[in-house]
């Protein structure tokens, strides 16, 4: 995602869906080299096609999701009231620096303690005064639950906060169980905290072969330590979220979300459909 977002960022203005100046940082040196040719615009039409080639649809879809995320984020902070985003799993994620929101918002980002310290180092090259507020919270997954690690004190501001839980990729059945976890952990909230979710449909998984270049998709994806075997059904996703005292207030794949911000050209754009965004709202 650090990848794509940082592609993004070097067209010019009036092209661009959103300018990301930190995803760079979180790259090699080889892909850094990249994204400096990148600048050309040339160079930046090949790189793109030749992903589309490998990787059907991952670029495109990549760059709608992210627009989409940031507009319902910011949606949330100037329209529903919004004023805690809590960003779980939140790798290179770097909306809390680089969002414009318009209101004060506290940002908190759980992750695994060796991301973060090498996010942290990373941007603090960057950035010598955050101009928000961020905290970061410890989560080791394969030994600790959110409820474990999160300080009482957001416990305690919770009905003073409103707040919005992002979780991106949700992919696995160990993610799953976390995510369960966070379920039962927002039934604390008072009604209108808001959840967004992207995950796969479980049809990719049962029948990879029917979706355009997807086989190779999570070859790469096995290859980088990511490991796919937990999708969700989104004819059922109404009542998955309902069981969990939520309403559904969007669901939609690539070819929705890259229909909403690529117009017309998104007709042309093909592959990683099965991949989806779901905001919900606490009863």
């Amino acid at each position: 995602m650090a990848l794509f977002r940082a592609i993004e960022s070097t067209k010019p203005a009036e092209e661009r869906l959103f300018h990301d100046p930190y995803a760079a940082a979180f790259l090699s040196g080889y892909h850094q080299t990249l994204i400096s040719g990148c600048r050309v615009p040339f160079f930046r039409k090949i790189l793109a096609a030749y992903i589309q080639l490998r990787w059907p649809g991952t670029h495109t879809a990549a760059i709608a999701r992210t627009k989409l995320i940031d507009d319902m984020m910011i949606q949330a902070v100037r329209e529903d009231g919004i004023n805690q985003i809590i960003i779980l799993s939140a790798t290179f994620d770097t909306r809390a620096h680089r969002l414009n929101v318009g209101k004060p918002v506290s940002f908190v980002e759980v992750d695994h303690p060796v991301t973060q310290h090498f996010k942290q180092s990373r941007l603090w090259e960057l950035i010598k005064s955050p101009a928000v507020h961020l905290d970061y919270v410890k989560l080791d997954m394969n030994k600790q639950y959110l409820a474990d690690v999160i300080s009482p004190y957001f416990v305690q501001q919770r009905h003073y906060n409103k707040t919005l839980f992002l979780w991106e990729n949700l992919t696995t059945h160990l993610e799953a169980r976390h995510a369960e976890a966070m379920f039962g952990f927002i039934r604390s909230f008072p009604p209108g905290t808001q959840v967004i979710v992207t995950y796969p449909d479980k049809a990719v998984l049962e029948n990879p072969h029917q979706f355009r270049g997807f086989s190779r998709i999570n070859n790469t994806l096995r290859r980088a330590g990511e490991d796919w075997d937990y999708g969700l059904d989104p004819k059922n996703i109404t009542a998955f979220m309902h069981e969990r005292n939520m309403i559904v207030r969007y669901d939609g794949g690539a070819d929705k979300y890259r229909r909403q911000y690529f117009g017309e050209k998104s007709r042309r754009m093909k592959g990683y459909e099965y991949f989806r965004v779901v905001k919900s709202e606490l009863k």
